[in-house]
């Protein structure tokens, strides 16, 4: 089971934390306009009903330097697959399931853990507590299924924001002649949009909220902190209802949620 270990995740030395991305400081002020740039910023989302892509990842969880490449396919409702890509053979992992819960299954280890919530078999993998419709929502910057944006507000220097949710807010700038989405509060994530392309940003960072001042120390650490290049980006194409389910070998060998912890550095480890 090791072997899940060492393709997932290379350690790295100790490096340097990237600066972190600039955000508008202060309540801001009032501004109707805000509204109709998220719109106009989301229109590629509207029918936005799947997302497939390559992640390419990077970052740390709880200190420790990661990388990895992953193949994601999500469709509204909580329904997920996902494969862990090895240089060579067969998948590292391959999580599959619909209604935020999902099986999981260890093709090299011939090991399966039985049906999971999402966000807690992404917790384990990733170190990202998401469920699925989260998950899709937060890569593809769409951010709401439905809903009206409101409390729109501006800042100097072009910045705009708008209130998606209670814990969902919206950040905004004009790139390329378009207003675009360039940032996120999502619950107790940020979000960070760039290299955008056809309506849908390319690079993803997710970071957890952090308990240190950002304005002392603008390099500090999250807990959490990934970024994602997204690759093979496409939306609403049909996904195969097959996908969405495990086929798990016969001489798969059921596994416990806290074998997988042994397995997936990724974790946060708890106190």
């Amino acid at each position: 089971m090791s072997r899940l270990a060492i393709l997932l995740v290379a350690l790295a030395a100790s490096a340097c934390a990237a600066r972190l991305p600039a955000r508008p400081s202060g309540p801001g002020v009032p501004e109707g306009t805000a509204v109709d740039a998220f719109v106009l910023a989301t229109s590629a989302c509207r029918n936005f009903v799947t997302f497939t892509a390559e992640l390419s990842l990077s970052g740390r969880a709880d200190g420790e330097r990661i990388r990895g490449r992953v193949i994601a396919g999500l469709e509204r409702g909580g329904a997920v697959r996902i494969e862990g890509v090895a240089p060579f053979g067969p998948a590292l992992f391959i999580l599959a399931g619909r209604s935020e819960r999902a099986s999981l299954l260890l093709p090299r280890e011939h090991r399966v853990l039985g049906e999971t919530p999402v966000a807690t078999l992404l917790e384990r993998l990733t170190g990202l507590a998401v469920g699925a419709e989260d998950l899709r929502l937060m890569l593809s910057g769409c951010l709401i299924t439905g809903g009206t944006p409101n409390e729109g507000r501006q800042w100097p220097g072009g910045w705009q924001a708008v209130t998606l949710a209670a814990d969902r807010v919206a950040y905004l700038k004009v790139g390329r002649g378009s207003p675009v989405v360039v940032a996120a509060d999502y619950g107790p994530w940020r979000l960070d949009y760039s290299e955008h392309l056809s309506g849908f940003a390319r690079v993803v960072r997710v970071r957890s909220l952090r308990t240190v001042d950002e304005a002392s120390d603008p390099a500090g650490a999250a807990a959490i902190d990934i970024t994602a290049r997204l690759g093979q980006l496409e939306v609403n194409t049909i996904i195969d209802p097959a996908a969405f389910m495990l086929a798990v070998p016969a001489d798969a060998v059921p596994m416990t949620l806290d074998e997988l912890r042994s397995v997936a550095p990724l974790v946060p480890k708890e106190p």
